[in-house]
């Protein structure tokens, strides 16, 4: 069978899951602060700063903006890691470089778990959110790499779907251990999943795209037949990623049959090599990304990521306990937190579900349209005072941005974007969405102190600007190459590359 043919191969799976559980990792941190915000902060009543507890302080004195910075510090760190993600993934390797942020994760969960002062507390969270940053470069790109063609959209998603289920197991473990000095337990558990996954990292293949652009030929093709299968043939789709390396289109609609590059490669593989050998060292740098004929599309993924983040979602994954507790209380939005956390989950499966069939653009216009209603909904509850409103309005707002906003920007750019401008803008789009994010965790609170529940407002503003940005500007991208996007927005290949 031809490996073009296939669909999700038990052994491509088992490496997508493995990878992922960097995302599991990326889920878990940010949902920790949540629940437990008043016992770590000593607003609950239960503990005095001053008083330790087998020699650590059981709690910190956080000033509403301190807390909101020590929450979201960990984008600063993120934003450092995202941004030189490109470069680390593309001198170590994709393997080695989850490695290294696995380190990162260990080493700030360490120190989380053993804070002593309310600045190791952010210092944790910095080095914590450094392998955040790096593991949100590195993640995506490897299960890009590593997809079928008929698997990409499903095992894009999974990314996604594991920082959702990150998330709600934070909350769910949080319940138990949102008191002092147990808040401990719940932030050591961030080294976990990193643990497994550098021990189990030797069991998964090295990238097929990532060992050509080495000129590692010969692992490349074990590599790539063992994510396909025994069974499956993968010469045609090998051609097809070395002569994609070289820059010759991949696409029917650029060759004169579709089985062409499989010919030149069958005719000439040492030219392969040779012009491999070249374009290695021919990928844009940041700075070259931004004045080449491909800045337009790294611009409209970018700006997809931004929108993302200014939807306000991570305040409410920060803050739901808090914000939630001036309708119904601290007891009872710890539970609302958790139920909300399990929506997400539930709409990032029907997403998972939908993608491949339904499409990228359309799901994010659903996303971007039911995001700006429910935070208008929000608003309009928490003035009127009508609890149930608030309630059903958040659990609308988190499962229409689950749906798309939260699984498709990882997507996107991979599948907008020639291999030679990847890196660059995947390292872009991950600091800007960190950037953000770290914006929104540090005036959320501030914000929900002067404005309510009203804080809602701007971020349905920004949503509705999205839906409106991706009805005219953006493309579907479902089923279709690069070269045939590329096609319809005018931008032609790189001379250079050809």
């Amino acid at each position: 069978m031809d490996s073009r043919e296939v669909g999700f191969p038990g052994y491509m799976v088992y490496c997508g899951l493995m990878a992922s559980l960097t995302s599991l990792s990326i889920g878990y941190v940010i949902g920790s602060p949540n629940v437990p915000e008043t016992a770590i902060r000593g607003t609950d009543g239960h503990c005095d700063p001053a008083a330790p507890h087998s020699g650590f302080p059981g709690c910190f004195e956080f000033a509403d903006l301190l807390w909101g910075f020590a929450v979201g510090s960990f984008c600063l760190g993120a934003l450092a890691g995202g941004l030189s993600g490109g470069t680390v993934q593309n001198v170590f390797g994709r393997k080695k470089t989850m490695f290294i942020s696995n380190i990162f994760f260990i080493v700030g969960a360490i120190l989380l778990a053993l804070t002593y002062h309310q600045a190791q507390f952010i210092v944790g969270r910095i080095i914590i959110g450094f392998a955040c940053g790096l593991g949100g470069v590195v993640a995506p790109t490897y299960l890009g790499e590593i997809s079928s063609i008929k698997g990409r959209g499903t095992m894009g998603t999974m990314y996604q779907l594991l920082i959702v289920v990150g998330i709600l197991i934070s909350n769910l473990i949080g319940l138990g251990l949102s008191t002092s000095p147990k808040w401990r337990i719940l932030l050591a558990i961030n080294g976990i999943p990193p643990l497994i996954q550098m021990f189990l990292l030797p069991s998964l293949v090295e990238s097929p795209r990532y060992l050509v652009s080495q000129n590692r030929l010969e692992e490349a093709r074990v590599s790539l037949q063992k994510l396909r299968g025994s069974n499956s043939n993968i010469e045609h789709e090998f051609a097809d990623i070395v002569q994609l390396l070289l820059g010759r289109g991949s696409s029917a609609a650029t060759r004169p049959n579709e089985d062409s590059a499989f010919e030149e490669y069958k005719a000439d593989p040492e030219a392969a090599v040779t012009a491999t050998n070249a374009g290695a060292s021919k990928n844009y740098s940041i700075v070259r990304l931004f004045t080449s004929e491909c800045k337009g599309l790294a611009l409209l993924g970018i700006l997809i990521h931004f929108l993302q983040q200014a939807s306000g979602i991570n305040g409410l994954i920060y803050y739901s306990t808090t914000f939630l507790g001036d309708v119904f209380g601290s007891g009872n939005s710890k539970y609302i937190t958790v139920g909300v956390s399990c929506c997400n989950l539930l709409a990032t499966l029907a997403s998972v579900a939908l993608i491949d069939r339904t499409g990228r653009r359309t799901l994010l216009l659903i996303s971007f349209a039911g995001v700006s209603l429910s935070s208008i909904l929000l608003v309009i509850g928490a003035y009127a005072d009508v609890g149930v409103l608030v309630v059903v309005a958040v659990f609308l707002y988190t499962a229409a941005f689950a749906i798309g906003l939260g699984p498709i920007p990882w997507l996107l750019l991979s599948e907008l974007l020639p291999t030679y401008a990847l890196s660059s803008a995947s390292a872009v789009a991950t600091g800007v969405n960190w950037g953000t994010n770290f914006v929104i965790g540090l005036v959320f609170p501030s914000l929900n102190k002067g404005l309510g529940n009203g804080t809602f407002i701007l971020f349905a503003a920004f949503t509705a600007f999205g839906f409106f940005y991706t009805w005219f500007f953006v493309p579907e991208t479902r089923a279709r190459s690069i070269e045939e996007i590329m096609a319809e927005k005018g931008v032609a290949p790189r001379s250079d590359y050809m």
